[in-house]
């Protein structure tokens, strides 16, 4: 699966998505001319898992097998491949998470802190872009439930905010 800015596709190469094609193109991967839109389920594997996408417009080429979506959609195809494997492996949804950073009165970064993953994920995680792994995923269930545990992992409260209202000493 590979992905694809608008401005990297010659226009000269690559027809326009509707009427679909009659004849194939160049594919810019394996450079046959046997490219093609398709409006086939994407495949994508995530922890040994297959999940498919359906109802996108991609380009398919038959000589290598490879299929490649328009860069503006890829957000849209991996919520919808997120999603899915979300609900099959029993984690938190995007908007649960949300809703448990909220609750917990922190920010996307206090909640990253507190988990101790990189900057930016629990903004990819609420954006549905990303799947969470399972350990983050039981420690933010076991923080939602118990919201006095935050200062065990060293949580220190901004004034008004937040479930304690006071600084640790």
């Amino acid at each position: 699966m590979c992905s694809r800015s608008a401005g990297m596709a010659n226009s000269t190469e690559r027809p326009p998505r509707k009427p679909y094609a009659e004849q194939p193109w160049k594919c810019l991967l394996c450079g046959k001319k046997a490219a093609r839109w398709s409006d086939d389920p994407l495949a994508f594997e995530i922890h040994g898992r297959t999940y498919a996408a359906e109802g996108f417009v991609h380009e398919h080429c038959d000589a290598c097998g490879e299929d490649t979506v328009d860069a503006e959609q890829m957000d849209a195809v991996q919520r919808v491949v997120t999603d899915a494997a979300r609900g099959d492996l029993g984690r938190l949804s995007s908007d649960e998470i949300h809703q448990l950073r909220h609750d917990l009165g922190l920010t996307q970064a206090e909640l990253e802190s507190q988990l101790g993953v990189g900057s930016g994920t629990v903004g990819r995680w609420e954006r549905g872009t990303v799947l969470q792994g399972a350990t983050a995923d039981r420690l933010m269930r076991v923080l939602w439930a118990h919201p006095e545990l935050l200062p065990e992992l060293g949580y220190v409260a901004r004034e008004g905010r937040g479930p304690y209202r006071t600084r640790r000493g």
